[in-house]
């Protein structure tokens, strides 16, 4: 009966696709009717004894038939084959091992055994996932008396996330029409879906065997151990992390439950996610470790701010998350340390907020910051002792992450540039006990203000000029006192400098490309002007003479004052 359509399908498969074609078969290629009966019968059978190599070739011919609706024979039984369809469909598009996604060796990024079996994935998914479409689609099935299977819904999560390497734009599309499917919302939103059936019978048991020595089995921080480490043993990495060499989607499920679950259900279900969680952290490969860094951030503002601290879980998670900052070149290639960095800073600052609640300002509000102290809420809502372990934490922060970055990578313009916007993060919840730190701060700052070809550069001024308002505003005693007062004028009108050669050679855009900008160029400046007049408000403050300090300077160019509002002023 589809002798005709197979050899269709194969011909059709040896030609030359595009990778984001949808395949379909000719209607003459097709039988003149067929049920789901049939096709179940004749494209899967005992699927026990069926060549996976025959899969492509069944999905093509199987979604062919469901577009050609008019030759779709509907009877009686249907439901069951819809659910025998769904099912067989749901298990061959799941992407296996062979399509290597977490090695990155380069030999392998071009093997073309390993390119041919990533494009049959990404078709397979393409072609099943429409498929599934058509069938739970059909005007029987939009309340279907048999439940969806969770197999079938694993593998349709399994194409959630753009990120893998097997979804492309179409099945990642179909995908978003499945979930809005009211059969398929109905099983996602049952209450033991998310806790029982994705993470206590599919997530825990392929973690269970490489959870790191950190935390328990019931997911909660575990007693130091003296004993020497066991000797790490590559022959078993396959065996202990099934997650990573077989079931290679089960992070994309994880992604979808954390995202999904519920801050209710999660109260009771947390054990169930922090052992796979903590795995990914630990767990060398970018690719593996930016999601769990994203991993984390979703999850932790779910969490209640008591399951920390009781569960002593904060630093198991602050002691995972910090030493992902010192992922730096050249160890690491400046590329992927541009993608962890900032994902590793995120989920830090996302577990401060769970750890200390009271709301701390944004970074990009500076107008709102009060010069004199830290926010009133951590001062005066909180007992000392939590106000202690915020301070401390934050130190941290800024010591070991901030601060040692800089000492390795100072060199790397992208990345100082990364550090100095966290700084901006960082001041601000600070407060007044980021002076302490004026002495690491003040040079990463200089870094970028004081560099002669600063007007190559000016995105990044213009992050650096930022962050020194914020730090004027928090720490302006001490800032436009004696110590600093001099540092800080020299930033500024070296920036002034530099910027203003810029201009007149016709300017640059923020990227380096040499392309002329003069509106950029022009609003470096204004903020140039914004953050001197803030800095003379300072030194105004602590009682100095700014005009008298500069008098050197504007005798020999006048111009300087402007960047200081000194201009109008009488000498």
């Amino acid at each position: 009966m589809f002798t005709t359509a197979r050899k269709a399908a194969k011909a059709r498969l040896t030609k030359s696709y595009e990778e984001e074609e949808t395949l379909e078969l000719s209607p003459q290629s097709l039988p003149e009717s067929s049920s789901l009966a049939q096709l179940y019968d004749e494209l899967v059978g005992d699927e026990g004894k069926q060549n996976t190599n025959d899969d492509l070739p069944n999905l093509l011919i199987l979604h062919s038939c469901l577009r050609a609706s008019s030759r779709l024979k509907r009877k009686a039984g249907d439901e069951e084959y819809i659910t025998k369809l769904s099912l067989w469909i749901s298990k061959v598009i799941l992407p296996n091992t062979e399509i290597g996604i977490y090695d990155d060796a380069p030999e392998d990024s071009t093997n073309a055994s390993r390119q041919k079996a990533l494009q049959v994935a990404r078709h397979k998914g393409i072609l099943g996932l429409q498929s599934l479409l058509k069938l739970l689609a059909l005007p029987e099935t939009s309340t279907p008396s048999t439940p969806i299977s969770n197999q079938v819904l694993i593998s349709i999560l399994a194409f959630t996330s753009p990120r893998d390497i097997w979804s492309t734009p179409t099945s990642l599309s179909t995908t978003v029409e499945l979930l809005a499917l009211p059969p398929i919302q109905s099983a996602l939103q049952a209450p033991e879906f998310i806790p029982t059936d994705i993470l206590q019978w599919f997530i825990r048991p392929l973690f269970s065997a490489s959870k790191p020595s950190t935390i328990t089995s019931a997911g909660r921080k575990a007693m130091p151990n003296s004993a020497p480490q066991k000797r790490y043993d590559f022959n078993d990495e396959r065996v202990t992390k099934p997650w990573l060499y077989e079931k290679v989607y089960a992070i994309t499920v994880l992604e979808w439950a954390v995202g999904a679950i519920s801050s209710t259900t999660l109260k009771a279900s947390w054990p169930l996610i922090l052992p796979p969680l903590l795995t990914l952290l630990d767990t060398p490969g970018t690719a593996i470790l930016t999601r769990g860094l994203s991993l984390t951030t979703t999850l932790l503002p779910k969490l209640p701010p008591k399951t920390l601290s009781q569960t002593g879980l904060a630093s198991v998670f602050s002691d995972a998350i910090i030493p992902t900052t010192l992922h730096l070149p050249s160890i690491t290639p400046l590329s992927e340390s541009l993608e962890i960095l900032p994902l590793a800073y995120e989920a830090l600052f996302a577990l401060y907020d769970v750890q200390f609640t009271s709301p701390s300002p944004s970074p990009n509000s500076s107008s709102s910051l009060s010069p004199t102290s830290p926010p009133k809420s951590h001062k005066n809502d909180q007992p000392q002792p939590q106000e202690k372990a915020r301070l401390a934490f934050l130190d941290t922060l800024t010591r070991k992450c901030i601060l040692s970055a800089f000492l390795h990578a100072s060199e790397h313009a992208p990345i100082v540039s990364l550090l100095v916007a966290q700084l901006g993060a960082l001041v601000p919840r600070m407060g007044i006990h980021a002076t302490k730190h004026l002495k690491d701060i003040m040079p990463i700052l200089a870094s970028v203000l004081t560099d002669p070809f600063a007007g190559a550069r000016l995105r990044d001024v213009s992050g650096a000029l930022e962050t020194f308002r914020v730090l004027v505003l928090n720490c302006w005693v001490r800032v436009g006192g004696e110590m600093w007062r001099g540092e800080g004028v020299r930033m500024l009108v070296c920036c002034w400098m530099a910027v203003g050669e810029s201009e007149g050679e016709g300017g640059v855009d923020g990227s380096g490309s040499g392309s002329v900008d003069l509106s950029l160029v022009e609003k470096v400046r204004e903020e140039i002007k914004v953050t001197g007049r803030l800095f003379a408000k300072a030194v105004e403050g602590g009682e100095g003479d700014l005009r008298k300090e500069l008098k050197p300077l504007l005798d020999v160019d006048e111009g300087i004052g402007e960047v200081f509002g000194l201009n109008s002023l009488d000498t």
